[in-house]
C-alpha cells in the first residue's frame, strides 16, 4: 500500500513539474513576441548602447532638479499673485461694509423723517376744516385743468404744422426774390 502511494504521489510530482514547464515555456515565450515588439527608440538606444550611462543620467537629474526650481518659482510668484488679489478683494470688501454701514444709518435717518412728514401730514388732513377742503380741491381741479390746456394747446400747434406741412406739399409756394 506504501508502494501505491507513493507511485500516485510521484505520478502528481511529475504531473506537477510537467504543468510548471509548460507554463515557464509559454511565459518564455511572452517575453520573447514583447521583446520582438518593443518599438526602439532614441531614448532606448541611447541607453542600450552609450558607453557612460553615468553621466548621462546626471544630466537627466540636474535638467529635472531645474525644471522642480522653476516650477517652485513659479508656484511662488502665483501664490504671492493670488495673495496680493486677496488682499485688494479685501480691502474692497471692508470698503463696501464701510458704505453699507454709511448708507444703513442714513436710511434709518431717511425712515424716521418719513415718519416724522407722515405725522405732520396726517395732522394737517386732521386740522383742516370743510372750507379749506373745498379749497384744496378747488386748486387741484384747477391745476388738473390748466394741465390739460397746456397739452391740448401743444397738439394744437402740432396739428397746425402738420396742416402746413400738408398744403406745402400739395401746393407749393414760389418764393419770390426781392
Amino acid at each position: 500500500m506504501v508502494d501505491c502511494k507513493d507511485y500516485y504521489k510521484n505520478i502528481h510530482l511529475l504531473e506537477w513539474e510537467h504543468e510548471k514547464m509548460m507554463m515557464e515555456g509559454e511565459d518564455l515565450n511572452t517575453k520573447t513576441r514583447d521583446i520582438q515588439t518593443l518599438r526602439v527608440t532614441k531614448e532606448l538606444q541611447v541607453f542600450l548602447f552609450a558607453e557612460n550611462n553615468q553621466q548621462r543620467m546626471q544630466k537627466e537629474i540636474q535638467t529635472l532638479e531645474k525644471t522642480i526650481k522653476l516650477n517652485e518659482n513659479m508656484h511662488k510668484r502665483k501664490v504671492s499673485d493670488k495673495k496680493r488679489i486677496l488682499d485688494r478683494l479685501n480691502g474692497l470688501i471692508r470698503d463696501k461694509e464701510y458704505e453699507c454701514t454709511v448708507l444703513d444709518s442714513e436710511l434709518k435717518e431717511l425712515a424716521v423723517s418719513l415718519v416724522e412728514r407722515q405725522q405732520i401730514q396726517e395732522a394737517c388732513v386732521a386740522d383742516m376744516t370743510p372750507a379749506a377742503t373745498q379749497r384744496m380741491k378747488d386748486i387741484v381741479a384747477r391745476r388738473k385743468l390748466v394741465d390739460l390746456a397746456k397739452s391740448q394747446s401743444q397738439e394744437v400747434a402740432v396739428l397746425r404744422a402738420e396742416v402746413e406741412r400738408l398744403r406745402m406739399k400739395t401746393f407749393p409756394a414760389l418764393v419770390q426774390n426781392n
